[in-house]
């Protein structure tokens, strides 16, 4: 692929073209992919799916793999003042997912269990 595919018509040519291409299992190039899911901003994925011959639901999976997968940074806390009796833990995903779980300390004891250390 040597240029920038920007519609679907361009990117349906494409597809036909690699689809007659008699090479045993087919599977389309990473870039060819990257310009369908670019293309998901644009359109719906019902219309990309119609035009484009490609299953809703597997267009929806090669989205999903697309995307950075979430993670969560930890921050050293160190306990200081009146609530040493007191752990408060904050998790924070890069996907926006939040938690907090507060009690007393002994509640950590639970926490080596489910980590095994």
């Amino acid at each position: 692929m040597n240029h920038q595919l920007n519609t679907l018509e361009e990117i349906h040519a494409t597809l036909t073209s690699l689809r007659q291409q008699v090479t045993g299992r087919r599977k389309f190039p990473k870039e060819l992919w990257s310009t369908i899911i670019r293309l998901t901003k644009t359109y719906s994925i019902a219309e990309i799916s119609q035009r484009l011959e490609i299953s809703p639901a597997y267009l929806k999976r090669k989205i999903h793999q697309s995307q950075p997968s979430p993670s969560l940074d930890f921050q050293e806390i160190s306990i200081q003042g009146p609530n040493l009796g007191t752990v408060v833990i904050e998790l924070d995903s890069s996907s926006g997912l939040r938690a907090k779980i507060q009690g007393p300390v002994s509640c950590l004891s639970c926490l080596q269990s489910l980590f095994g250390k």
